[in-house]
């Protein structure tokens, strides 16, 4: 067998897509045949990668704030004022239990007497004529939250109308929510905050395809909320920075509640346990990536380094991150990977002759039992 290396050394021995040397080499960098030129090879570091992560957790901050302006219409001028009279609904938006999901507690119908006072629950008689609803909200959100009965309440006051004069500006929420349908237009406006709430239920998003996504392994999807206006879609963003944010919107708006895995990684060589296309909601670290495909093969991939290629402004990049050390770990927690990056994890130089050998073992036993 000893023999036997050096003779295969010279062969074209089967490998499952270029090694480490291989993808490193000078030659690969430059092809002579012009396949492709310009390539940037870059070892990562816990610092680069770092200052990478960030940039990139900067530009998706810019991106929801952008679509948090693009979708804010602003306050309501359709008679926002407050009246002596009037009948007000006021609910509470909280987060009851110390849970993730907001639940909505409605208090009840209170008419706003001849002093301009309204008798609440838990404040007892609060001022509000002459108010817009978008201040009163804010006004008693402050005193419930001095109560400390609630967990981070916001008010939501809304008028009675039994005319139904609101209705024709109503907004239509669908999607995977729990009650998907029109929720009507008030006088102060309607939050999407407020809508996301009341269509929810006070319990998490349901797939559109029943109480279990069923979705695979290989896809870890994100719930995105899209506001149509006009036609278009004015602005999209997590369904948290929708909750979080006060965000208003428009008569006519539609609001749409779905899971999306738009960022899809293909994870591929010979060393990699479970090649793949993985699809994410959120940019995954390159941990994350190893973890969902089963990380590296045993006894068969190369621990020198795994390989992520880019595109940067159409200058391709091969970025390597070194495996064999420990900060490679650390790297790897770091790092953020990006729509249509590739994560290439090389073969160990020593598979391929495995592979000789075990196809000469299992034909001496072969031999053997014939015999």
């Amino acid at each position: 067998m000893a023999l036997l290396v050096p003779v295969l050394a010279g062969c074209d021995l089967p490998s499952g897509g270029p090694g480490v040397k291989e993808l490193t080499a000078q030659p690969q960098r430059q092809d002579s045949r012009r396949l492709f030129s310009g390539l940037v090879m870059q070892d990562i570091t816990l610092r680069e990668a770092t200052i990478m992560a960030g940039q990139m957790r900067e530009a998706e901050k810019l991106r929801v704030r952008q679509a948090i302006w693009a979708i804010d219409a602003g306050h309501s001028t359709r008679d926002p004022v407050i009246h002596v009279g009037d009948d007000l609904s006021v609910s509470i938006l909280s987060f009851a239990g110390g849970g993730d999901t907001p639940v909505i507690m409605k208090l009840g119908h209170f008419p706003v007497l001849r002093d301009g006072m309204v008798t609440l629950p838990y404040v007892g008689a609060v001022r509000v004529v002459s108010l817009t609803y978008a201040s009163i909200q804010q006004k008693l959100s402050r005193l419930y939250a001095a109560q400390r009965v609630f967990s981070h309440p916001s008010v939501i006051v809304q008028e009675e109308a039994p005319d139904g004069r609101w209705e024709a500006d109503s907004v239509l929420v669908l999607g995977e929510v729990k009650t998907p349908g029109e929720v009507r237009w008030q006088p102060g406006g309607l939050m999407l905050a407020h809508v996301l709430a009341e269509a929810m239920g006070g319990g998490p998003p349901v797939p559109a395809g029943g109480p279990s996504d069923g979705q695979p392994v290989s896809v870890r999807p994100e719930t995105v909320v899209s506001v149509v206006r006009h036609g278009r879609v004015v602005g999209a963003l997590p369904l948290d920075d929708g909750l979080v944010n006060d965000i208003h919107l428009a008569p006519h708006d539609r609001v749409i509640v779905k899971k999306e895995a738009s960022i899809r990684i293909p994870v591929l060589g010979g060393g990699a346990s479970r090649p793949g296309i993985y699809s994410f909601g959120t940019c995954p670290t390159l941990a994350d990536i190893l973890a969902i495909s089963g990380g590296l093969q045993r006894d068969a991939a190369s621990s020198r380094a795994i390989f992520v290629l880019r595109r940067d402004h159409d200058t391709p990049h091969l970025l390597k991150i070194r495996f064999d050390r420990t900060y490679g770990l650390f790297v790897a927690q770091s790092f953020l990977l990006e729509d249509g990056d590739v994560v290439y994890v090389a073969e160990s130089s020593w598979v391929p002759y495995f592979k000789v050998f075990s196809l000469m073992l299992q034909a001496g036993v072969l031999a053997s039992i014939a015999r």
